[in-house]
């Protein structure tokens, strides 16, 4: 059953908190955590000696003051002393020998349905005022981890859109659901496409099957009871689809808001959640790219009208994608709950500018390699290596060695560009460099055998261009004399 996309539901669905001791904390206060602490670890010690009808270890069950109740885990976790757990959060409790400790005291998870039923802000409130009143009143806290996560209908992804995600990660798979073969109603695969993700741990996007993986773990329901059926737009013959980010500290630690105030800072995410979605929806990306094309990147080549098949090089993949706008609903996903996002910046670490000392150590390593390879220096075998790499580099990547070194300095340019605009960092003096460098790649000659330059570096130039007089600034490379000549050499 087909419908127009809609979105079902937005929230957060991972929340972990790391406390730590204040600098400012009390010596009586500091000393009754511990004894707290103690008093945890002597269940524990009685947990490890209790076991159930199956002569397992089990929990032991402890009641606080305001009859709030924990189980105390016979086990713990690396680096902590003790874990409590009860069906709305987990806490491990780590026993300190002095106050000034770079280290957590308190490891706090809230369960999905916790979140889900209270509302983060309510859950939040709920356990800081619990740590308060029971543990530690005097704390600084940092999130170790956050998921944000949109539930979506009416567009139901295929393997297809795996090959459309724009993102500078390199870690990525599809997800498969293992079919009852026996028991399909029609022949075909013997497994069901449920999702993918892309990233790292730090940073990770996941695109899943939520209704499948529903109807597989029946202890995941509570989305359904308590984030779907009360929503007046959420059908319940269409499949859900959840497209989820996750994002820890070390992640986060290094990106900053829009006053420059690291997003570190506790309250800075809580209340930026709405601008870390909106990066999020841009640093990974679906395009909009036909199925005809999909397929070709599927493949890694294009049939030509002639029958005849050629590889997809990087430099075609790049065009594909930057010729191609995100599918229409991404774009309608970058609002978190109807609130538009302000900028987030990424610190990143700022590129080392060309040094001599550089070109110095790179020449004394080139005719030492020289050497030890030819078993001369002399022109004709500098010349020999770099024709000998710029074979292997069209072997390698499909673009010579100088439009590969020329791509390598448009990516140095674009990320300087981008910590100037974001107000990151400041570089005297680039765009000058950026125009003497581009006036090299249209003037340089041919020494090189089989040296050329393809369509894409044209792309990138004036792309660059156009960000140029976006920005207002002065790029010497938008002169039609240099375009035009370097439109010449790629005919050529």
């Amino acid at each position: 059953m087909s419908r127009e996309f809609q979105k079902i539901s937005q929230h957060i669905d991972t929340l972990k908190f790391h406390y730590y001791i204040a600098s400012s904390v009390e010596d009586t206060v500091f000393h009754l955590y511990n004894q707290k602490v103690d008093e945890m670890i002597v269940l524990k010690k009685e947990a490890q000696q209790a076991k159930n009808d199956y002569a397992d270890t089990k929990s032991i069950k402890h009641f606080f003051k305001d009859d709030n109740s924990f189980n105390v885990m016979p086990t713990s976790i690396s680096g902590f002393s003790v874990v409590i757990f009860n069906n709305d959060i987990s806490i491990a409790l780590r026993k300190s020998k002095n106050k000034v400790n770079n280290s957590p005291i308190l490891k706090v998870e809230f369960r999905a349905e916790f979140l889900a039923r209270k509302g983060y802000r309510k859950c939040v409130d709920i356990v800081n005022n619990f740590v308060s009143s029971h543990l530690i009143d005097d704390y600084k806290i940092k999130i170790s981890e956050i998921h944000l996560a949109t539930d979506i209908q009416g567009y139901n992804f295929t393997p297809l859109d795996f090959y459309r995600v724009k993102t500078r990660s390199r870690n990525s798979q599809t997800h498969e659901e293992e079919t009852d073969y026996s028991k399909a109603s029609s022949y075909g695969g013997l497994t069901t496409f449920s999702g993918f993700s892309f990233g790292g741990g730090d940073y990770h996007l996941r695109v899943y099957n939520k209704t499948l993986e529903i109807n597989k773990f029946k202890n995941k329901s509570f989305a359904k009871t308590l984030l779907w059926d009360n929503k007046t737009n959420f059908d319940d013959e269409s499949k859900v689809w959840r497209i989820e980010i996750q994002i820890r500290r070390a992640k986060l630690k290094k990106m900053s808001n829009s006053d420059n105030s690291s997003m570190d800072d506790y309250a800075n995410i809580l209340n930026g959640i709405p601008s870390l979605w909106a990066k999020a929806m841009q640093d990974f990306s679906i395009k909009d790219i036909s199925d005809s094309q999909t397929f070709d990147l599927l493949r890694g080549y294009r049939t030509l009208k002639n029958g005849t098949d050629k590889a997809l090089t990087k430099s075609a993949i790049y065009g594909i994608f930057k010729r191609s706008d995100n599918l229409p609903f991404w774009n309608v996903l970058s609002k978190w709950n109807n609130y538009e996002g302000s900028a987030i910046n990424t610190a990143f670490a700022v590129p080392n500018s060309g040094s001599f000392d550089y070109v110095v150590n790179s020449i004394k390593s080139l005719y030492s390699t020289m050497g030890k390879h030819y078993g001369s220096i002399s022109t004709k075998t500098l010349m020999t290596a770099f024709s000998d790499a710029n074979t292997q580099n069209l072997e390698k990547k499909q673009v010579s060695l100088l439009e590969d070194s020329f791509n390598k300095q448009i990516d140095w340019f674009e990320r300087i560009d981008e910590m100037v605009s974001n107000g990151v960092c400041a570089v005297p003096s680039y765009k000058h460099l950026e125009s003497e460098i581009f006036q090299t790649l249209v003037k340089c000659d041919n020494h090189i055998k089989d040296t050329s330059f393809s369509h894409a570096i044209i792309d990138r130039i004036e792309a660059r261009a156009v960000f140029a007089s976006d920005k207002k600034s002065v790029v010497h490379v938008r002169d039609k004399e240099y375009l035009e000549k370097l439109i010449q050499k790629v005919s050529a």
